[in-house]
């Protein structure tokens, strides 16, 4: 799993919530859990992790109703009975999971009587495996890496979805992540929650103040950048540092042009090593990705561009707010890193436009999230997460956490919340999605090589040391 915590679920929320995606190094920690419908219990060190509480309005289910339209029965059938999730989801302040994500269980646990335990670890990665290996699975695991989920599949680990529970899978989500969640052709997982990684920032006052429209072709993406050099301005800042995964935002810009330069097909061999990583066309890619993040006057200098790698990724964007720089590439999770004060809004401090296509192409996504999986082989398992994979699920955790669902039945209508509307429209308008390229590699590769050989290109190295030194690096199969 990349040391990214945060950016693959939907929004992310600086120093409060860690999953797999926005940077940190990683940290072994003992899980904690939250469960719902008890007291608080205690957590490692003696502390006390919040229960879960009482969602408005939630009274027992009465026996003979229903819920998702009739698909489970109310009949009290999981009475006593648990269901333990485990997550990489943990509040980073405290090192307790968050009762919000139990507490949107209240409706299946007052239909069916199941009680959810959720358990969150900042070392997800060691502990799943951990817990495989040693015959003590969770009934539910949240994947935040089709890679791992797969793995896990190759090993026997994981039980294929039920077809009626697999159909939600098939149908219900954007074309795409069914995917990532099938391994063989059997549906293993439910996707949950996403983020959106094609997206550039950028202030309002200063494009209109420069005369600067928003590109809407990757063309005129270039041909912007072209003119603030000319009007002696920076057009991009960069800043690719993360602790142990130091080079995961260089890998995200060469999966976001492998996309709009080689289309999807392309993109999947990349991806699966049915090219080779120094084929021509990756070769192609990196060139078209150099001509942005080691281009001196794209930057504001040979310094800038060598400070890439020692420049936080947190911190990558600030310049926009001082005028000294203009564009951003960076994810929905980025919204959460701007200083307390700064107003993202069409007319605000900070807005966002769509990473663009070339003219002419279909709308590219890129993007990546969290799939939820079978660890055990049983009813009250794949019930939840049918529920899981629900609009009533889905939309509380979108209302209660401001993060996104990928599942296109969700009602962007109702999100109030302009930012969140806004990258909701766009992930549900999208023609083609594709997920974190990186992530479904090898991690020899993924969250290793292509993290440092990449980092060593931007700051002076060569291209062709840069794609043979990963292709050398990939594991034999």
């Amino acid at each position: 799993m990349k040391t990214r915590r945060g950016a693959f679920s939907a929004l992310c929320f600086a120093g409060v919530l860690v999953v797999a995606a926005c940077g940190s190094s990683t940290k072994t920690a003992s899980p904690t859990t939250v469960v719902a419908g008890t007291p608080a219990t205690a957590a490692p060190g003696g502390t006390t992790a919040p229960a879960g509480t009482t969602a408005p309005g939630g009274t027992t289910a009465p026996v003979g109703a229903s819920i998702l339209n009739g698909e489970i029965k109310c009949t009290q059938q999981y009475a006593g009975k648990e269901v333990h999730i485990l997550s990489p989801v943990v509040d980073s302040a405290n090192d307790h999971p968050i009762p919000d994500y139990v507490n949107a269980y209240k409706p299946l646990a007052d239909c069916t009587g199941v009680k959810i335990v959720w358990e969150g670890t900042k070392s997800f990665e060691q502990d799943i495996n951990v817990r495989l290996e040693g015959g003590n699975a969770p009934d539910v695991i949240d994947y935040p890496q089709p890679g791992l989920l797969a793995g896990a599949v190759a090993k026997g680990y994981l039980f294929p979805l039920p077809a009626d529970v697999a159909a939600h899978t098939t149908n219900d989500f954007i074309s795409g992540w069914d995917v990532y969640s099938t391994v063989n052709g059997k549906v293993y997982g439910i996707p949950g929650r996403s983020n959106v990684k094609s997206l550039v920032w950028y202030s309002p006052k200063a494009f209109a103040t420069g005369g600067y429209k928003i590109p809407t072709t990757l063309e005129e993406m270039k041909t912007l950048s072209d003119k603030i050099v000319t009007d002696k301005k920076i057009p991009w800042c960069i800043g690719a540092a993360s602790g142990v995964a130091t080079g995961w935002v260089l890998t995200d810009w060469m999966e976001d042009f492998m996309l709009r330069i080689n289309g999807e097909k392309v993109y999947d061999q990349w991806v699966n090593h049915q090219i080779p990583f120094n084929d021509p066309k990756v070769k192609a890619v990196a060139d078209a990705v150099g001509a942005y993040v080691k281009n001196p006057a794209y930057l504001g200098g040979d310094a800038l561009v060598k400070a890439i790698a020692t420049t936080k990724f947190e911190e990558g964007g600030l310049p926009i707010l001082t005028g000294n720089c203009y564009m951003h590439r960076q994810a929905s999770f980025y919204s959460t890193l701007w200083p307390k004060g700064t107003t993202i809004a069409p007319d605000g401090d900070i807005w966002f436009f769509y990473l663009p296509s070339p003219a002419g192409g279909p709308k590219y996504l890129l993007g990546a999230g969290d799939i939820y999986a079978a660890g055990t082989n049983k009813p009250e398992s794949f019930d939840v997460l049918r529920y899981t994979g629900s609009v009533d699920y889905q939309q509380t955790i979108l209302a209660t956490r401001k993060e996104l669902s990928p599942n296109k039945n969700i009602d962007t209508s109702k999100i109030t919340d302009p930012f969140l509307k806004a990258i909701a429209d766009l992930q549900k308008n999208a023609d083609i999605f594709r997920f974190d390229g990186s992530d479904q590699m090898p991690g020899a590769v993924g969250a290793g090589t292509f993290w440092t050989e990449i980092t060593a290109w931007v700051v002076g190295g060569s291209t062709n040391d840069f794609l043979n030194n990963v292709e050398k690096s990939w594991p034999k199969s």
